[in-house]
């Protein structure tokens, strides 16, 4: 109860609050509190009352337990809470990373692609395995396995050149006859006389002879004589034109044949099919542009740490100390 204005205020009521107006809440520590909510009027109605929700003499009394008091515009109002749930959008996530997890991106089909200006530098290839390749359609610049003729004369300016030769004449039909002419001649020798005495004599013929006896006579001519005249025989040469008289000119008729090293320009056609697997490439390839469209695979399965669905619990209360409330309520 509350005390009129001009009444007595007695000791009791001072112990008890009595003057405080209905409706007032105080805070207590420890359990003083006790005495004022065992405290009774004159018609044994509670005085004071603990603010936990339960209605006394007809007064609502709100519920404060692990309740801070607001101020407010007006009085009765019960919000908030100890912890609040948030859900986080991916704006509010930090900058993070997920590993492949059972991710798989099926086939992806490009659609004329052309490449040019690209510029290589450096490429080996090597290892390659080539099967199943189909090739139609390819044209050459020229045929494939052929002759190649030519005809002319070579340079009359440059061919001198010597020729040496050696060997013996035939045998067989070299038959000759060989002309001799012996013009005579006389030889001077002593010789004695039947009379004794002495003098000269010349070979030669009887016109020549002395009248005197002499021991012999002989004609004046060599004895030379050559015989077989017609007989075979050889005779061995060595000749040598010369290199400035031998200037001269050959006909040529050639023909190169089809497995002559030559080479071909192939274009057109169509390559398709088959597989170019394994082996290594390296070097660099740089610039260029390439155009044309990727049709999309499909990316199936999930990256590792996909999370949960739960709403993220944000603890709100702060650190506290505990007070009873109570309320006056007669």
């Amino acid at each position: 109860m509350a005390i009129a204005a001009g009444e007595r205020m007695y000791a009791s009521d001072i112990n008890n609050l009595t003057f405080f107006p209905i409706g007032t809440i105080l805070q207590f520590s420890g359990s003083e509190y006790t005495r004022l909510t065992n405290a009774r009027t004159a018609d044994n109605e509670v005085i004071w009352t603990l603010c936990n929700g339960i209605d006394v003499n007809g007064i609502t009394v709100p519920n404060l337990v692990d309740k801070f008091l607001r101020g407010a515009a007006s009085s009765g109002t019960v919000a908030g809470a100890d912890s609040q749930s948030v859900t986080i959008t991916s704006a509010n996530l930090p900058a993070h990373t997920h590993g492949v997890g059972t991710l798989a991106m099926s086939g992806l089909t490009a659609t004329e692609l052309p490449v040019s200006g690209l510029s290589t530098a450096g490429l080996t290839i090597s290892g390659q395995t080539i099967s199943g390749l189909s090739i139609s359609g390819l044209s050459a610049d020229s045929g494939g396995a052929h002759l190649h003729s030519g005809t002319g004369t070579t340079n009359t300016g440059s061919g001198g050149h010597t020729h040496t030769a050696s060997g013996n004449t035939t045998t067989g039909e070299g038959t000759h006859t060989h002309g001799v002419t012996d013009p005579g001649h006389t030889h001077t020798t002593p010789r004695e006389t039947s009379e004794g005495g002495t003098g000269t004599f010349e070979l030669g013929y009887p016109s020549a002879v002395a009248t005197d006896t002499v021991s012999f006579l002989s004609t004046n001519t060599t004895d030379i004589s050559i015989t077989n005249e017609n007989s075979s025989h050889s005779h061995t040469f060595s000749l040598s034109t010369p290199e400035n008289g031998g200037i001269h000119a050959h006909d040529v008729n050639v023909s190169i044949p089809e497995g002559g090293s030559h080479s071909h320009t192939i274009s057109g056609g169509t390559i398709s099919g088959g597989t170019i697997s394994g082996g290594t490439i390296t070097g660099s390839i740089t610039g260029g542009t390439v155009s044309g469209s990727i049709d999309a695979g499909a990316i199936t399965g999930s990256t590792e740490s996909a999370g949960s669905s739960a709403a993220l619990t944000i603890n709100t209360l702060p650190s506290y100390y505990t007070v009873v409330y109570i309320m006056k309520v007669a």
